[in-house]
């Protein structure tokens, strides 16, 4: 079935794609997208979805709106503050103590194209709030997983367009080299490379990272400014924008190198239905085992 999962596919429609791989699971979400991942979740019959987030206000906003809609579907909500990661942390702690097991984890980012700052750990924050958070949580959880689960990380199109990560050097110099771009694609790469791992490292579980498209970005065309498409029961959830000369300054660097247009500007921006479509398929599609 997954010839029909096309760009304009939408959460929901996935969801009925694959109805065995969704009824009755228990799945675990973090980050921007999840309300509207949740949701696809709980229409294909989910019969839990945990949740994370920074504020118990933020949760109920999400949990109360899957719930008025799809009833049958348990909602629980685990207070995980990404800045701090001793927060996520005792959050793994919480769901290990649920005694579920857990048939798949979605995790997606909380900071995209934010200014400079660091951490309470002292790191960079895309780096830690976008992928040391996940790490942490998936690594704490692993025991918790269901046999033949599924970790999907979202990654993005704009990360090929992006310098190679310095690794030694997360924390840009202290904010010195820092640019809100590269350190969003920084942690997008670490997630890909993380996902890679752990589909080696666990070969009972799979493991992908998905690029749902130009759902949370306007076109630099239209706006030229990077900002969020997200539904307002998550916009806490992130951290961003970057101003027209920023986002002017990245493409002309980019220019002077001699490297191509970037890629997201070549594509159609989604809506965050048809965004969620993709990470569905990487969690639900039974074709992609063994992949």
């Amino acid at each position: 079935m997954t010839e029909h999962v096309r760009c304009d596919t939408q959460g929901a429609q996935v969801a009925e794609m694959f109805p065995d791989q969704v009824k009755n699971k228990t799945c675990l979400i973090r980050g921007g997208l999840a309300a509207t991942t949740g949701d696809n979740l709980a229409h294909g019959g989910a019969a839990t979805i945990i949740f994370t987030g920074r504020s118990q206000p933020e949760g109920q906003a999400v949990i109360g709106h899957i719930t008025r809609k799809h009833p049958k579907t348990k909602m629980i909500f685990i207070l995980a503050d990404t800045n701090s990661l001793s927060s996520v942390y005792e959050a793994a702690k919480a769901i290990k103590a649920l005694d579920v097991a857990i048939d798949g984890f979605i995790g997606f980012p909380s900071a995209m194209a934010a200014p400079w700052e660091i951490t309470l750990d002292g790191i960079e924050s895309h780096f830690q709030r976008n992928y040391l958070c996940f790490f942490l949580l998936v690594t704490q959880l692993v025991g918790s997983f269901a046999p033949s689960s599924r970790v999907v990380s979202m990654t993005t199109s704009i990360r090929r367009d992006a310098p190679a990560p310095t690794w030694d050097d997360v924390n840009f110099s202290n904010g010195e080299k820092y640019h809100p771009l590269d350190a969003y694609t920084q942690s997008a790469f670490a997630n890909i490379l993380f996902a890679k791992s752990l589909a080696q490292a666990y070969p009972s579980h799979a493991a992908f990272s998905a690029n749902p498209g130009s759902e949370y970005i306007m076109s630099y065309r239209s706006i030229a400014v990077f900002s969020i498409l997200i539904n307002t029961d998550t916009k806490t959830n992130f951290q961003t924008y970057v101003s027209s000369d920023e986002v002017c300054e990245w493409l002309q660097r980019k220019k002077d190198e001699g490297q191509e247009l970037p890629i997201l500007l070549q594509q159609a921006p989604k809506s965050l239905a048809q965004a969620s479509a993709t990470v569905l398929r990487g969690l639900l599609d039974p074709t992609l085992s063994g992949k």
